[in-house]
């Protein structure tokens, strides 16, 4: 039998961007900022890449450093 269940990497999981999307649209009405439509997943994207490119960028440095002299 074959699994016919699309894969998708966790940086396009409309899951992981609905759940953050959402999450900043209540705290912000909460603090009483209107966004217009569409703002929070604009936003929830933005950090979701923001976050993965920093890591990235973690790792990268963590590697160099880790092949570097020993002081």
């Amino acid at each position: 039998m074959t699994d016919h269940s699309p894969q998708r990497p966790a940086l396009q999981s409309l899951t992981l961007r609905g759940a953050l999307a959402m999450a900043l649209a209540f705290g912000l009405a909460r603090l009483g900022v209107d966004l217009p439509d569409g703002a929070p997943q604009a936003i929830a994207a933005a950090l979701v890449d923001l976050v993965f490119y920093a890591g990235l960028i973690a790792v990268g440095v963590g590697r160099a450093r880790a092949r570097g002299p020993l002081s």
